[in-house]
This record gives structure tokens, sequence and C-alpha cells, in this order.
């Protein structure tokens, strides 16, 4: 065969080829996230989600959360974790692994449902949105972070409300199964029930008096609402007794600094294609799904902002939402006009701009972290005292090692030494600094530490120094006496010298 006739052979099957992917736009987008999901194997997964996953294996253990371990969040995201770690433990896998193909097989679900919900876009474009939509849902930063589980969830809710509107009918079951998805998404914080509220209205102003508040997905997410609660009530009750009190009385004091904070990378991946929309009020009346897109993005972007935090993680659903909506008008569009396919296109990017940024930029581990738990080996015990969760928690886990202090972190220090330089200092705020001094020396006299790493501000920072204010308990003093310094960076780090006599206390359940 000369090569002009292999030329004409490959360029006729060309056409062939692409008609054969457009008939199946689905099967495209998930061969991309089984794609991403793979390449994902090798890595980790941030602070939060490793301490999400080093609970579920303690309470596997048999440690009572919010009584062994102190967790400020609800049980649902930490009780997800618990089949992740089963399979884990059966498997004999990483923890990691196993959640990064369990989230990769949520967006595969998540793109089928959605599928299902937009046939009325033709099957190229269609193609190419469901593509899109895979790399925004497993592509980008922060897997499984309660925000990457939301916007999983809630995209086929979105399909769903935007097919209602237009009055196209669904299957009860598949509806149903739809608002349990979008149910477990939305619980995992108070918060994030503003979008559907959002959505709800959305449909109610569309529908008119043919709106009717009871469907299968509605029900749906009442019923799972409804029995979360009742779960919170009955099987964990410390939530309630213990942690609402504490947040209320600290958790406050983790705001952003100033409103510029909160115009992160992420956020404005997300904020300019959603501003960038609204404008095309009279394309967005012929595109449901992306307007429904666009409500959700408003709805997240709200929840961003009542956060106040300034987080990168938080801002994932508004990306997600924002950079999808604007993908999805120029899907359901017959014929966009070309400068709005250019600018669109660009904004597109965003997204991946701002992962690609965060990912090559990480705070931790930084090369002091490193230093500090070199030579330590998997098993090995280890302390941190540390107001950044993120210092223990980009090591821990991938390390191996075991977790001494049932805090991951003690962020309410800060609330502790802004009540101490106050004229009129709370008296609960002084005791809790006492409990948590007391209950670190207890937990490292069970666990005594390999290793305790510490961090304290640099000469001339001004921050507040932790180790000062645990050395004033008596039982905290005796615990580090048994150490000597190990080396001193931005982390001072002590190890363990002489051993510990044996508590005089219980120790906790499963750690």
């Amino acid at each position: 065969m000369t090569a002009a006739s292999t030329a004409a052979t490959i360029s006729a099957r060309a056409p062939r080829l692409i008609r054969a992917l457009a008939a199946t736009p689905l099967g495209i987008a998930l061969a991309v996230t089984a794609l991403i999901t793979a390449a994902r194997l090798t890595g980790t997964v941030d602070t939060d989600v490793a301490w999400q996953l080093w609970i579920a294996g303690r309470m596997h253990a048999g440690a009572n959360l919010y009584h062994d371990i102190i967790e400020t969040n609800p049980p649902l995201w930490f009780w997800m974790a618990i089949p992740v770690d089963r399979l884990a433990t059966l498997l004999h896998l990483r923890i990691e692994t196993v959640l990064i193909v369990t989230m990769g097989a949520l967006v595969a679900v998540s793109l089928a449902a959605t599928d299902r919900l937009i046939g009325q876009i033709a099957p190229r474009r269609r193609a190419l949105l469901l593509t899109y939509a895979a790399l925004i849902l497993a592509a980008t930063m922060h897997v499984g972070q309660r925000e990457q589980i939301v916007l999983i969830s809630t995209l086929p809710y979105i399909a769903l409300v935007a097919a209602r509107r237009e009055g196209k009918p669904a299957s009860p079951l598949i509806a149903a199964l739809i608002g349990i998805g979008a149910a477990l998404g939305f619980a995992l914080k108070h918060y994030f029930l503003i979008v559907p509220a959002a959505l709800e209205l959305w449909l109610l102003t569309g529908q008119g008096r043919g709106w009717r508040p009871l469907r299968p997905e509605t029900v749906a997410i009442v019923s799972v609402g409804l029995a979360y609660s009742l779960a919170i009530f009955l099987f964990e009750p410390d939530f309630l007794t213990k942690i609402v009190p504490l947040n209320r009385l600290a958790y406050g004091d983790l705001g952003a600094p100033g409103l510029r904070y909160m115009f992160g990378p992420l956020a404005l991946a997300g904020l300019v294609p959603l501003a960038f929309a609204v404008p095309q009020y009279r394309l967005l009346a012929k595109a449901p799904f992306a307007s429904a897109l666009v409500v959700a993005g408003f709805g997240f972007a709200a929840v961003y902002f009542i956060q106040f935090k300034g987080w990168t993680y938080h801002a994932v659903p508004l990306l997600g939402c924002g950079s999808l909506a604007l993908a999805a008008l120029l899907a359901e569009i017959e014929t966009p006009w070309a400068w709005l396919r250019m600018i669109a296109s660009s904004l597109l990017i965003l997204p991946f701009a701002a992962s690609v940024d965060e990912a090559a930029h990480p705070q931790f581990p930084n090369p002091d972290l490193i230093g500090a738990v070199s030579g330590l080996q998997p098993g090995d015990a280890v302390g941190f005292l540390t107001t950044e969760t993120a210092i223990p928690w980009s090591v821990t886990l991938q390390g191996q090692y075991r977790y001494a202090s049932r805090y991951n972190g003690f962020w309410m220090i800060r609330a502790i030494m802004l009540n101490e330089r106050a004229p009129n200092p709370d008296p609960r705020l002084v005791e809790l600094g006492r409990r948590i001094v007391a209950e670190t020396a207890a937990d490292f006299a069970c666990i005594p530490p390999k290793r305790i790493i510490v961090n304290r501000p640099r000469p001339g920072e001004g921050t507040f120094d932790m180790l000062p204010f645990f050395l004033r308990d008596p039982n905290f003093a005796a615990v580090l006496s048994h150490y000597k310094v190990r080396s001193r960076t931005s982390l001072e780090t002590y190890e363990l010298a002489s051993a510990l006599p044996r508590p005089a206390g219980p120790c906790r359940n499963g750690v």
C-alpha cells in the first residue's frame, strides 16, 4: 500500500470515527473520567480529606467520634469514609487509592444521570459538554472534599430541575435516586441548602401555578434530611452537646482576614464565567440547563461568601457551576455568535489554569516539614502543636504515622489568644484553653510521640507562641521533659529521649 493510499484510508476512517464518538457522547466522557482517575492514583489527598480518612480508620478500631476524636464537622462526611476504609482493608490497598477510584465512579454516575436529562442537546455538542463536565468534576483539585462531592451530586439534580421547568417527563425512580444523591451532598453542610432552595424558587417562577412541591426528588431530599437529623440524635449526640457549643465559642475567629482574600484564583475562575453568562439572558432563555447552572452557581457563590473563610476548596462548586453554565450555553444554542464562542472558550480554560497554579505552589509539605518528619517510619507516633491543620495532615496519613492527639490541630488557640488579650476575658475560653492543654498532655502520655513538632513564630513575627502556653500546664511540662530538641526551623522538633511513665488515667479507644 502506497503512502498516498494509506493517507486516503486514514482520511476516510476519520469521519467515521468522529461520527461514532459523536453518537456516544457519554462514552467519551466516561473514558476521560477513567483516564483522569487512573492518573490520580499515584497522588494523595489534601489535608482535610486525610483527616477524614484517618478518622474512618480509627472509628473502625473502636474510637468514638466527638469523644475520642474532637472534630467540628457533622458526622455524615466521616460516615461516608467508613466503607472506603473497609474496602481498602479488604483489598489491602492504600485508603487514598480506594477513595480516588470511588470519586471517579461517582463522577461517572453523575455524568450518566445528567446525560439522560439533557437529550435535547445535539450529540456532538453534548459529547463536548459532558467531556468538559468530566474534566471539571474529576480533574480539579481537592479530590474527596465535601465541595467536590456536592458538585458531583448536584449536577444531575440541576439537569432534572431544568427538565422540570421545560415540562419534560422524568422517570420517578431516576428522579428519586437523583434526589437521594443530591440530598447526601447538600447534607454535608447546612450552607449548601441555599442551592436547592434557589433552584426551587427558579422552578416556581417558571412554572407558576403548575409548580408542584411534592415530586420524587423533593420527597427524597426531605426524607434523607429527616433521616440524617434523626441519626445524629441517636448515634452522635455528642456532636450536639459538645461540638456545637465549641464551634459557637471559638470557630468564628477563623474567618478571612479581609474581603480581598475571598477573591482567590478558584473563586475568580467561577465568578468570571458567571458574570459573563448573566448578560446573555436572551440566550439563556433558550438554554434551560445553562440557566439552571447559573442559578446554582449564584447559590454556591452565596455559600462561599457566607462562610467567609476564603479557603480554596470552598470555591470548587462555584467554579464548577460557573464554568459549566458557560459550556452548557454554548452547547444548547444552535448557532452561538462567533464572538461568544471565542470569549467563552477562553473563559472555559480558567478552572484548569487555576488548578494547575494551585498544584504548582503547594503550601505544605514544605522543606521545613519534610525535614521535621525525616527519619520517621510507618507506625511511629508523632505529635504536633500547631494552629495550622495542613501541617500534620499533609504528612501523617501519607507517611502512615500514628497520630497522638485527639485534635486535628489547635485552631481554637486563636480565639483563646484573642480572649487573653481582651480587657474582660471570657471565662469559657479560659477554661477551654486549660482543658485542651490537659487533654493533649494525657494524649501524649498514652501515645508517647517519637517526635513532637511545634509550629513556633519566627523572630519578629509577633504571633502567638503555642509552646509557652502549653508549658503552663505542669503535666504537659513533665511530658516534654522526656524530649530533647532535635532541630529548630519554622517547625521546632523534639525527639523522645527517655521513656514516659505509664499514664495515670484511662486512654482513648481505638487510637
